[in-house]
């Protein structure tokens, strides 16, 4: 879809020249290619090495399941100390471990797989949190998208000069392209209130987004 207004024209008779200024924009619809999770761990005790030992274990685990760290990015934990307070005096009641990691999975069976992992090495006295699934466009996606709306919008300021050319019967040339910014993938209304409809609540419901960029461009015309 393609959207300009001329925004500026002015034509000085005696020399022949016009200036234009229009707005672009070039849309794309994505495909959401990751499944973005969280799992938060935590355990509370008063020997601090048993909980560091328990944290450590599951660390390992997503460590030999990603060894890269494509997948999941975190894996590092904090020990904070625990109080109490009896007749305005403060006891020490223990230690509290906290470890989080943020993950993008291609499938739900990754996501299942890795969970299978860390819960065959953790402690029953550990707690897990598991936040909730939801499908989204990777950045690389999302970045090589925008580098094509970008040539996308270079080809049709192109076009709409050689259109203000046999309009106006002057040579316009494109003399700037000013990006304005690009918006942020987001989910197709009438799409995503179909599939909300339509599909299991037990499964994350996967939407394509939309993503466009905007630019400003500036013609030059003059008498041929």
């Amino acid at each position: 879809m393609r959207k300009y207004i001329v925004s500026l024209i002015f034509p000085l008779i005696s020399s022949a020249q016009m200036s234009i200024t229009t707005t672009e924009r070039a849309d794309a619809f994505l495909k959401p290619d990751v499944l973005r999770g969280s799992l938060s761990f935590e355990e509370q005790g008063k020997n601090q090495n048993g909980i560091k030992e328990h944290l450590n274990a599951i660390v390992s685990v997503v460590k030999r399941y990603d060894p890269e760290a494509k997948i999941c990015h975190g894996g590092g934990y904090y020990l904070s100390l625990q109080y109490s307070y009896k007749d305005q005096k403060r006891e020490f009641a223990g230690y509290v471990g906290n470890l989080n990691f943020g993950c993008e999975f291609n499938t739900i069976e990754e996501y299942n797989e890795l969970n299978s992992k860390i819960d065959s090495v953790s402690s029953s006295t550990l707690r897990k949190t598991q936040g909730s699934l939801e499908w989204g466009v990777s950045t690389m996606q999302e970045q090589e998208t925008q580098g094509s709306l970008r040539l996308e919008l270079l080809r049709k300021a192109q076009a709409q000069a050689k259109a203000f050319s046999k309009e106006t019967q002057l040579q316009c040339e494109v003399v700037g392209v000013n990006y304005t910014g690009s918006s942020r993938p987001m989910p197709v209304m009438a799409r995503t209130m179909a599939l909300m409809a339509s599909a299991p609540t037990e499964s994350p419901i996967q939407n394509d987004r939309e993503i466009g960029v905007d630019a400003i461009v500036d013609y030059n015309c003059s008498k041929r």
